[in-house]
Order: C-alpha cells, then structure tokens, then sequence
C-alpha cells in the first residue's frame, strides 16, 4: 500500500523541518571553520582556541538531559522558535570582535543547540506515523552532515575574499532567515503531543524516570563506545597517513562521506520502526566500524582504505538513526525528551573522549596501537550487541 502524502517521510512540514536544520548546521559548520582563524588573528594562542571550539560540545553535552527534560515540560514547538531565536541573538555577538566573546558565544550556541536538537527529534518523531520514524530521523541527521561537504571549502575560499565582519553579518543574515522559515514551520505545526498533556512535576515520577534510564543504558552504551572508534578517523588517520608519507585521506574522507549520504538517503527504509531491537541490524553496522581500523592496522594499501573508508561510512550512515528510532518506541513519550537528552549525550561523550584516549594510546605506544585498540572496542561492542536482548514499552512503565 502507498503511503499518503502526510505519512511521507517527505511530507510539507517534515521538508520545512529539514531545511531549518540544514540551515542551523551549515551555519554552524562554517563557524567551526572560520573561527580558529579569525581567533588566531585576535590573538589567541593554541590552547585558547581550543578552549573557545570545545565549549560549543561540552556545554552541549552537559546540558542535553536538562533541555530534554525541560522540552518535555513545555512541548518541542515552543522551544524550538525559542532556540532559533537565541541563535541569531549569540550570532550577533561575534561582532565583538573579541576572543574571549567568542568563546562565551560558543558556550551560549552549545546550549542552543541542546534544546534546537530535541526540539527537532520530537517534532519529526509527531510530525510521521510510526512505520516511518526512522526514515525520518535518518534524513534529520542527514541535513546535520550535508554541509560537511562543501562548507569547509566555501569558508577557506571566503576567509580571503571577504573582512571578518563581513563574514559575521553573513552569518547573523543566516540566522535571521532560519527564524524566518522557523516561523512559517511554528504556524504550521499543530501542537504536538508533548504540549497536550499535562506538565506537572507528577508526570515524571522517579521510578519512571529510573526506568527509562535502564533501557537506555546498553544502547547508550553502544552509541558511547562506537563514537569513540568513529574518532579515529577525523582526529589521527590524516596524521597516520601523513607518517608514512602517503596522501590518501582526502580520498578516503571522499569516499566515507558519499557512502554516508547515498545510504542514509537509500538506506532509510530498511531503518527497522518499531519497539523490537534491530539486534541483526545493529551486528553488521557494529562489525563495519569494528573491521574499518582493523583493515588500516594491516595495512594502508589503496584497497584496504577504501575499504576501511567504506565500512565506516556504512556504520556512521545508520547506526545513530536506528539507535534512536529503536529507544523513541521504547521510552513513554512524557519522557522522550530527557531519555533523548541522556542517548545524544553519550554520543557526546564518546566523540569528545574518544580524541583523547585514542591520542593517549598513540603517544605511548603507536598509531597501529591505536588501530588495534579501536578494533578492541568495537569487537566488545559486538559481544554486547549480541547478547543485548532489548527491551519492550511495557517492561518500562509498569
């Protein structure tokens, strides 16, 4: 049976919905680029500039159970034209030209983005019908990655043509038209559940809450311990490669983010939705990123990187969004927020400690080291996956 326009993963809203969000990240991409360099032309040492562009994802991560919580109280609808809002409000303050403005304004975007990710995994999960929620979110997190791939050319192409308060004025401009079409979707949306029920402190009991927390543990734990593996590649493979005198990672960075777009768009309708754990599904994505390093740890042979790249890009194009459809069946949905907030935050976790552990590894050992362990990981990773028998909505709210 076809399914009508309105159960579409590509219905009218869901569309409004996709572009506000490619527009909150391609704004926030081009900031990731262009600020250590507008930073460093302040001023600001090395470690300072860290500082100021790891403050948008620890302030992120600390906050996301909170903004879960809180949107759950008040409803995604609301919240969600509140966080575009205060978007383009911390965009203007870059025009203090300032370092230290700076790290401030990414502290206040990283809250931002707490609550602008919630908002927008609720009103997707409303906005469609049970049977394509996971086509859904997997096309949301794909508007999240589209700028990756032209942005950073685009920002290093812009930094020499355009004044850094030109490029400031340009982002303040993308964040006033991302209200703008943030609006047209608010009028559009009719309240979501979240809004219709009551929002007293008895609807978030402990037990529920203490619940909730225990479904989500192991595939929070999976989702921590596979962003700790997906670190590798970013943070050390071009160094690795670079060692050993070889210039292959832009090949490899190419063909991991076409095989991420291609699947996560194809692949959407194979993203199981339902309360039943995708454990067969979730074995091959987990053995993709656990074969990914160990083909680089043999060897760094043109066939065995494309590989490892493809591998890679097959695990990151559907991992997080069959995760997320699984646990947002599983989870009452008067705390789908908070339980949302506590998954994306391991995520988090995982992505921003994954850089350190992994580095601690290279230093006192090696690079392969550093493979092999990341191989470890994911075989662990496996085990569990396997012998996690999931859980039903019901064994939750009993």
């Amino acid at each position: 049976m076809n399914l009508s326009s309105k159960e579409k993963p590509f219905s009218n809203q869901a569309v409004w919905l996709y572009t506000v969000s490619f527009l909150f990240y391609a704004t926030n991409h081009m900031l990731i680029i262009a600020l250590p360099f507008f930073s460093q032309d302040l001023g600001a040492r090395r470690s300072e500039i860290g500082i100021i562009m790891g403050a948008y994802m620890f302030v992120s991560m600390f906050l996301r159970p909170v903004a879960g919580a809180i949107v759950d109280r008040y409803g995604p609808k609301k919240i969600f034209m509140m966080a575009l809002i205060l978007n383009a409000v911390a965009l203007t303050f870059y025009m203090i030209e300032n370092y230290w403005v700076f790290a401030v304004t990414r502290a206040l975007q990283g809250a931002v983005l707490a609550f602008f990710s919630m908002t927008i995994h609720l009103l997707i999960i409303d906005m469609l019908p049970d049977k394509t929620r996971g086509q859904g979110i997997s096309l949301l997190s794909l508007t999240s990655m589209l700028p990756y791939t032209f942005v950073p050319a685009l920002v290093l192409y812009m930094k020499n043509q355009v004044s850094m308060t030109q490029m400031f004025l340009l982002f303040m401009g993308l964040g006033i038209c991302n209200i703008l079409v943030g609006f047209y979707l608010f009028q559009k949306i009719k309240n979501p559940i979240h809004e219709k029920e009551e929002t007293n402190t008895n609807d978030f009991p402990y037990e529920e809450k203490k619940g909730a927390l225990q479904i989500l543990f192991v595939p929070s734990l999976l989702m921590l311990l596979a962003s700790i593996v997906f670190s590798v590649a970013p943070t050390f493979l071009p160094l690795y490669l670079e060692s050993q005198g070889i210039g292959s990672a832009p090949l490899y960075f190419l063909t991991e983010t076409a095989v991420i777009i291609i699947i996560r768009f194809f692949g959407r309708k194979h993203i199981p939705s339902s309360e039943v754990f995708p454990r067969w599904l979730l074995v091959i994505l987990v053995s993709c990123f656990m074969l990914s390093p160990a083909l680089l740890y043999f060897s760094l042979s043109t066939p065995l990187l494309l590989g490892a790249a493809i591998f890679n890009g097959l695990a990151l194009s559907l991992l997080y969004p069959t995760l997320m459809t699984y646990i947002t069946f599983v989870i009452p949905a008067n705390i789908r927020g908070y339980s949302i907030g506590w998954f994306i935050a391991a995520a988090d976790l995982g992505t921003s400690s994954g850089a350190l552990i992994m580095g601690w590894i290279a230093d006192q050992f090696s690079y392969p080291a550093m493979l092999g362990a990341a191989t470890m990981i994911g075989a662990c990773t496996l085990i569990m996956t396997l012998m996690y028998r999931g859980h039903r909505k019901k064994e939750i709210v009993q």
